[in-house]
Parts: structure tokens; C-alpha cells; sequence
């Protein structure tokens, strides 16, 4: 029987794969003075393909618990890039759409974010990040409650 070595876990990997993403990205957005971090990017890439969302899809689509994502959506709120707005079809629930700022914020982040993962796959042939990211989909399909 093979020898668990966390440190070598596929787990343990992807973990700090991720953070070194998201803190190296994080630099790049501060180092270029803008106004948000990569998880608050995060939210404004789903509004960006689909305007009008509620805390609980984003909570989804971004894998994040709702307190989480309300947190994230007060501070866009608070930098003027995202507002609250009822459901006109039921006035309960509260519909997060992008501001204008948040709407002209993109075309200069998502250049960084796309200079930001060129760094990070330099020297990786694309058929090989291609087989990475189908074994990622594949895992959290199998991880889907």
C-alpha cells in the first residue's frame, strides 16, 4: 500500500495552486491601484455575463457561502461597482446588477487577469492545460452534491 504524503496530494496541490493565483493576482490588481481583489472580481465576472443575479446564484456559481458573498457584494457596493435592486416580481429578494463603474472596470482588469494567467501557464503546452482543466471539471462534477 502507498504511503499518504500530504504535501503530494493532488488536494494539496490544486490548494496551493489556488491561493498563489489569487494572492498573485491580488498584487497585480493593488500594484495598478484597482479598487478590488480577485474575489470581488469574481462576482463582477458573473454579473458581467449575466446582469441582474440574486445572492444566491452568485453564492453558487462562485462555490462561496451566502455570508461570503454578502460581504463581497457590501464592498462593491460601498466602491460604487454594484447595487441592490428589488425583484420587481417579488419584492423580497434583492437583484445585484453592476454600476456603470463596475460595468467600465472590466476591460482593465480582465487584461490583467489574462497577463496574469499567461504568466502562470508560460512554458505549459495548451493541450496540456487543456487536460488539466477537463481532469478539474471532471472532479468537481463528481464532487457535486
Amino acid at each position: 500500500m502507498k504511503k499518504y504524503v500530504f504535501t503530494q496530494s493532488i488536494g494539496f496541490k490544486i490548494e496551493v495552486c489556488s491561493r498563489s493565483l489569487t494572492n498573485r493576482l491580488n498584487q497585480k490588481l493593488k500594484q495598478h491601484h484597482c479598487p478590488i481583489t480577485a474575489e470581488q472580481w469574481g462576482i463582477i465576472n458573473f454579473l458581467l455575463q449575466q446582469d441582474g443575479l440574486t445572492q444566491n446564484q452568485l453564492a453558487q456559481k462562485t462555490n462561496k457561502d451566502h455570508t461570503c458573498v454578502s460581504r463581497l457584494i457590501d464592498n462593491l457596493i460601498k466602491k460604487d461597482l454594484v447595487e441592490r435592486r428589488p425583484d420587481i416580481q417579488d419584492r423580497r429578494i434583492n437583484l445585484i446588477h453592476l454600476t456603470k463603474a463596475g460595468k467600465m472596470l472590466q476591460l482593465e482588469v480582465a487584461k490583467l487577469a489574462e497577463d496574469h494567467l499567461q504568466q502562470a501557464f508560460n512554458g505549459i503546452d495548451s493541450s496540456d492545460i487543456k487536460t488539466c482543466l477537463n481532469v478539474i471539471d471532471r472532479v468537481m462534477e463528481n464532487l457535486k452534491e
